[in-house]
């Protein structure tokens, strides 16, 4: 595609992002939609926020996603939110309306839509690790799903007590335990979510639970999607768990940001080929 004055922009921004493939994914999108847009990445680290935020906004940037760990802190910096991001209280996609940024929250529905229809996944315990941005999505996602208790595992006991008071009510019992905690909690949990980035790229021999910590049966998803199959999944393969790799949730909220910037949807088979390509490729160069 040709770049030129009326090329739209779009980007991620994070700390650390040279691991993601979002770009691939939406410049993909744009192409099969013959669509004069681009998007980026931008490293931007947690001091710097504000600064760039300021930068997007005054280049008129068409729309971009946010990631770690930024998810939370942005929303200061923003115009306006919408119900998703409201309801969690993170934004990982921001869209430019009327010189506003307007906040919203794609990855409660890329959870949501990962498991939805599997069997494991049904009324009882989950565990949750990490009380971040995707954390909160995760137990959004969770309370859609029906489930009734949920345990927040993270190494700052008391940013996971900070969620429990946010989002406990008189039908969800919630608890937070720290991660060495969590492993007296895992064997007893239908569904685990690791929402860390324990085992991403380049640290990918590190898991936060092992097979003996992971009830056989259970439902177990890893949001960290650069290696595709984490240690952590490989641990839960080994205990007799169903896995969902990263990479779902991923096209799904990648799906919902290009819908809020473009009103179109791309086809999903066609971006977890691209996705699943790109991991592979990028496995072959860093290995």
């Amino acid at each position: 595609m040709e770049i030129n004055s009326k090329t739209k922009l779009f980007c991620l921004i994070g700390h650390p992002i040279e691991h993601s493939i979002s770009p691939q994914l939406h410049n993909t999108a744009f192409k099969y939609f013959d669509l004069n847009c681009v998007y980026l990445t931008f490293d931007v680290e947690p001091t710097q926020l504000s600064r760039a935020i300021k930068g997007l906004k005054a280049l008129r940037v068409s729309g971009f996603n946010v990631t770690i760990p930024h998810k939370v802190s942005i929303i200061r910096y923003l115009d306006g939110l919408d119900i998703s991001a409201k309801e969690t209280g993170a934004v990982n996609t921001v869209v430019l309306k009327n010189n506003k940024l307007i906040g919203y929250n794609t990855d409660v529905e890329g959870i949501k839509k990962s498991i939805e229809n599997i069997e494991e996944v049904r009324d009882g315990r989950a565990l949750v690790i990490g009380a971040g941005g995707a954390a909160r999505a995760a137990i959004v996602a969770l309370k859609m799903l029906g489930f009734k208790e949920i345990i927040i595992a993270n190494r700052r006991l008391l940013r996971a007590a900070t969620l429990v008071r946010r989002f406990r009510d008189e039908e969800l019992n919630m608890r937070s335990v720290s991660l060495f905690e969590m492993k007296r909690y895992s064997k007893t949990c239908s569904v685990i979510i690791n929402a860390t980035p324990i085992g991403m790229w380049p640290h990918i021999d590190e898991t936060p639970l092992n097979s003996t910590e992971i009830p056989k049966g259970s439902l177990i998803l890893d949001l960290v999607y650069n290696p595709m199959k984490t240690r952590l999944l490989e641990e839960a393969k080994k205990a007799g768990a169903t896995i969902v790799y990263g990479v779902n949730p991923l096209i799904e909220q990648a799906i919902k940001s290009f819908q809020l910037w473009t009103n179109l949807e791309p086809p999903r088979e066609l971006l977890l080929k691209v996705a699943e390509q790109s991991l592979q490729t990028w496995g072959r160069n860093e290995g």
